[in-house]
């Protein structure tokens, strides 16, 4: 059974935002420069940045700024 096509998107587009954070560990990147760097529509990537939140992958600094969390272990 395959899945539904916006799913299958979703899922793509979080996974190339969780490799941006998975490369280098101590990259601090904006909602705006995630977008740029992986492509995607700045609203699609705050969603997908607080999904990676709620997680627990990134966290949210004071600035504004998403980091990979120290407890991620993906």
């Amino acid at each position: 059974m395959t899945q539904p096509l916006q799913t299958r998107r979703f899922k793509e587009a979080l996974a190339r935002v969780q490799l941006l954070f998975m490369e280098t560990r101590a990259v601090e990147l904006t909602a705006a420069d995630a977008a740029v760097m992986t492509g995607l529509d700045r609203q699609v990537c705050r969603v997908l940045l607080r999904t990676l939140i709620e997680s627990g992958f990134l966290e949210q600094r004071p600035g504004g700024m998403f980091v990979r969390s120290l407890s991620a272990s993906h």
